[in-house]
């Protein structure tokens, strides 16, 4: 699937009539970024302040704005791990940049200029290796990969499990229905034919909420959990409103919650963070109501356009469940592999190694806890 982008022509042409003025950068303090970033639609959690703080270390954190004319038309939040000695390090955008600014067509030149100028102040003025994560997304993964590879920067690392799922509520409510997998909408109709109740809790207590249920899930099934889990309570009451995400709870007839998840609903694409369930959701089929219920929720947001449901093992029941919910509608993307650029070969000889020792050491720490009896989260 494709989305209408502008492309203009070079920014510098004999053909040109007119010389567009370049891309200005500015550095952003902490306190102001995330009012800022609200103004595009591509914007996720991975990419604010709200969430990125609570994380990493402020001096591991650079936010950089880019404006032309004094009007802002791109941002990006730049990960820097410095080595010690060395006058070096690696610098790293997860899931973006953000160029597709709200009310705004999106234009791919926007794009190829930002990563340009993300390249010359960390890989060729600061000598860094500069690493970007690109998001799956069924309408600009393939624009994004073409820009980094336009730039110079080479193919890295995919992740294990790549597919993400991503729902089309950007359609009618009924053809979204219409499109779900036969299997799926059956046990949605089981699901409403049970006593159960979908409500959602906003701010410190819908974290706390559950919270509790995730805590009673992760001691029954003993799961490796790697997620920002520990960042939700914060993210409830974040400055602005708009960077909350959603906590859903479904109760059963006796009033005791059985399911939850939590949705980043910031940008145009909602992302499914974390979910939790007692045992008895199954038989009540308790998962299916709770998603469909928070696609009619994404419905009445007037910017959403998708809900990505993340990814999943492909042998896993959790693969059918998200494939069947995506339908004929939606889309399985693939996540890109990373991208990344070094200005010196020892920069990224350094580079490739510090990605081979982080890739090996996370596939033996799950592999060591499946060992051990345990479940991934």
């Amino acid at each position: 699937m494709t989305m209408n982008v502008i492309v203009r022509p070079p920014i510098q042409s004999e053909l040109q009539s007119e010389i567009i003025t370049p891309l200005e950068a500015r550095f952003v303090a902490p306190g102001e970024w995330d009012r800022l970033v609200t103004q595009f639609r591509d914007v996720l959690h991975e990419q604010t302040e709200c969430f990125n703080a609570l994380r990493w270390k402020p001096h591991q954190l650079e936010r950089v704005a880019f404006y032309r004319e004094n009007t802002l038309v791109s941002a990006a939040v730049v990960l820097v791990m410095r080595l010690p000695i060395i006058n070096t390090g690696i610098a790293v955008v997860k899931w973006g940049p953000l160029w597709r600014k709200k009310q705004a067509d999106a234009d791919a030149n926007i794009l190829e200029e930002t990563i340009a100028e993300l390249k010359k102040i960390y890989a060729l003025e600061r000598s860094f290796f500069l690493s970007f994560f690109p998001r799956a997304d069924p309408e600009i993964s393939e624009i994004e990969e073409e820009a980094f590879r336009q730039a110079g920067f080479f193919q890295g690392e995919q992740l294990d499990s790549p597919e993400r799922y991503f729902v089309n509520t950007g359609i009618p409510l009924d053809d979204i229905r219409k499109s779900l997998a036969q299997k799926w909408r059956y046990n949605l109709k089981k699901a409403e034919k049970k006593d159960l109740n979908a409500r959602y809790l906003n701010g410190r207590a819908g974290a706390q909420a559950f919270m509790s249920l995730y805590r009673e899930m992760m001691d029954r099934k003993n799961f490796h959990d790697t997620s920002a889990i520990n960042t939700l309570e914060e993210l409830m009451v974040a400055q602005e409103p708009s960077l909350r995400p959603i906590v859903i709870l479904i109760d059963d007839e006796n009033g005791e919650t059985v399911a939850s998840g939590v949705v980043d609903v910031a940008g145009e694409r909602a992302v499914y963070l974390y979910g939790a369930t007692r045992d008895q959701a199954l038989p009540l089929n308790a998962g299916y109501l709770m998603h469909w219920e928070l696609v009619k929720r994404l419905k009445a947001e007037p910017d959403n356009k998708w809900y990505d449901l993340g990814g999943a093992d492909a042998e896993s029941r959790l693969h059918q469940f998200k494939r069947g919910f995506v339908g004929k509608s939606g889309v399985i993307a693939t996540t890109p592999n990373y991208y990344h650029f070094a200005a010196k070969w020892h920069v990224r000889a350094l580079g490739q190694l510090l990605y081979f020792v982080r890739r090996t050491k996370g596939r033996f720490a799950r592999r060591l806890h499946e060992m051990n009896g345990g479940q991934r989260n």
